[in-house]
């Protein structure tokens, strides 16, 4: 797909929710949640950077609750990176937050952030809306240019099997598969495992979805097709399996976190 194409569906998204989390996932306990798991790896006072984010909802986050980080948050799309400097605007966060317009497929040469270094750099359902996996890989590598000394790569991303894996649970139930969106290319796991040691060392792998997805995709899913109805991301039971563990040793769900430390 071009993609041009999927850059004016996230800047028609930007037009549409502007500063509200909706405008990078429907799911707005999903996306608390994640955000907690992401803040779990990360550190207070390095520098951090947020690759494709957005109109900057989880970048300010972060900046809540590091506060002694400075952070950088950067997206291709014009119209999210307008709502993401006018939410600053009207933060505390001023000082120690920037956005700025650049591509996670060309971060070496950006001269906004081509030459500088980050202890962190976060990948939050960025590279998902890349076209395939050749572009996944060059952003990783693209982000491993800019990581500091014993730097991390908060990788999270959804994968091809832990969706094929969800969607045999609900098919063992009658229930239809989940499609991908058009706009995304789900990572394929297999490949990038069998691409990261080359590079990499992998510090931690998570799967942070499992039992908020068989509640929310699974189990209430299936009790809104006995009754007839089409499930709701603002259901209070997909707040409540947002409250639970995760149980992290099984796959049922496209949600992982991969911890990357460049290797010497």
């Amino acid at each position: 797909m071009p993609e041009n194409s999927i850059k004016q569906f996230w800047n028609d998204q930007a037009g549409a929710f502007k500063e509200s989390d909706l405008a990078t996932a429907p799911d707005h306990y999903y996306r608390d949640m994640e955000i907690e798991r992401i803040l779990s790896h990360l550190k207070d006072g390095m520098s951090i950077l947020d690759v494709g984010c957005g109109n900057g909802y989880s970048t300010l986050r972060f900046a809540r609750a590091l506060p002694a980080s400075k952070i950088v948050g950067i997206d291709y799309s014009e119209p999210m990176i307008e709502h993401a400097t006018a939410a600053l605007a009207k933060s505390e966060f001023g000082g120690r937050v920037e956005f700025s317009v650049a591509n996670v497929l060309s971060l070496i040469s950006d001269p906004a952030i081509g030459n500088k270094k980050f202890d962190f750099i976060v990948s939050e359902r960025c590279l998902i809306n890349l076209r395939d996996w050749q572009e996944q890989r060059a952003a990783i590598l693209q982000m491993k240019a800019l990581l500091s000394p014993n730097g991390r790569i908060i990788l999270t991303e959804n994968m091809q099997e832990g969706l094929a894996k969800l969607n045999g649970l609900r098919e063992s139930l009658g229930l239809p598969p989940i499609l991908v969106r058009w706009h995304n290319y789900y990572m394929p796991q297999k490949t990038l495992e069998e691409f990261l040691p080359e590079h990499f060392l992998v510090d931690n792998v998570e799967n942070i979805g499992n039992l908020y997805y068989i509640i929310s995709r699974v189990v209430y899913a299936k009790l809104a097709d006995l009754e007839g109805k089409q499930p709701e991301y603002q259901h209070p039971i997909n707040r409540i399996a947002a409250q639970l563990p995760s149980l992290s040793d099984c796959d049922y769900s496209p949600n992982y976190i991969y911890v990357l430390r460049s290797k010497a």
